[in-house]
């Protein structure tokens, strides 16, 4: 399993630049499989989250669009 974490290079950083990219490496035969399923579940629940936000802003999106144009 890789992971990739970001690490401003800055104090405060307002760009892509400003970040340096760091990849960690871990054999899946290293993690406990309960941790794996952990992971798993976590994962799968910040992706439904992050669906179901930007789900809430296309429709609040459409809305807006189609109260403009009645």
């Amino acid at each position: 399993m890789q992971v990739s974490f970001i690490q401003p290079t800055v104090q405060q950083p307002r760009a892509p630049i400003d970040y340096n990219k760091v990849d960690f490496e871990v054999l899946a035969r290293e993690i406990h499989t309960v941790d794996q399923i952990e992971f798993h579940k976590q994962a799968g629940e910040m992706i439904y989250s992050t669906l179901t936000g930007k789900s809430i802003v296309v429709h609040q999106l459409q809305s807006s669009l189609n109260n403009i144009s009645a």
